[in-house]
């Protein structure tokens, strides 16, 4: 009688556990549901934003930041686009040839004996309204200067502009730890 009682007792588990949902009961995803909410405030931007946008602009700007790390300078430039915007969280404001921001960016690594990014999280981003897209990155930053110079760390942000599939335009904000 014990055998009989645990074959129904296991046979009843398993038929009252489906847990397959069928495609007419499934929620539809809450980023295509209209925002009908009123707000404190209008953005000046934007505030028609898909999230995710396109995993492979996050894969090149990715990319972009290790070669950066690595001081692999010249191998970046396929990723911009022949002229670019750089606004840097010193107020350094940039618009040219991608040649010369590559130039900037070798001497910035040249002055270093090493640098690590550790990142925190990334997000690539859909500008609706605009019909742009964007990536995120959030990180802390390590520079070690030249010859045992003083260690230097920082929380960054970027945001980074991608035109056809090229880097357009970046800026970035930093906060000293």
């Amino acid at each position: 009688m014990n055998k009989i009682s645990i074959f129904l007792l296991i046979t009843f588990v398993l038929f009252s556990c489906n847990t397959a949902t069928s495609p007419d009961t499934m929620a539809a995803p809450a980023a295509s549901a209209k925002d009908t909410l009123t707000y404190a405030y209008k953005a000046t931007y934007s505030s028609d934003i898909t999230v995710p946008g396109n995993p492979l602009n996050a894969q090149k700007v990715l990319r972009v930041w290790k070669m950066f790390e690595t001081a692999n300078i010249q191998a970046m430039k396929p990723y911009f686009a022949d002229s670019v915007q750089y606004d840097d969280a010193r107020g350094m404001h940039f618009f040219g040839p991608t040649d010369k921001l590559l130039a900037y960016a070798k001497s910035d690594i040249d002055g270093l004996d090493s640098m690590r990014f550790d990142i925190v999280a990334w997000q690539s981003a859909h500008v609706n309204d605009k019909n742009e897209d964007w990536v995120n990155i959030w990180s802390k930053e390590r520079r070690y200067g030249k010859n045992g110079g003083k260690a230097d760390t920082v929380l960054m942000q970027e945001n980074w502009k991608v035109k056809d599939g090229k880097v357009i335009s970046f800026d970035q904000y930093v906060a000293k730890q």
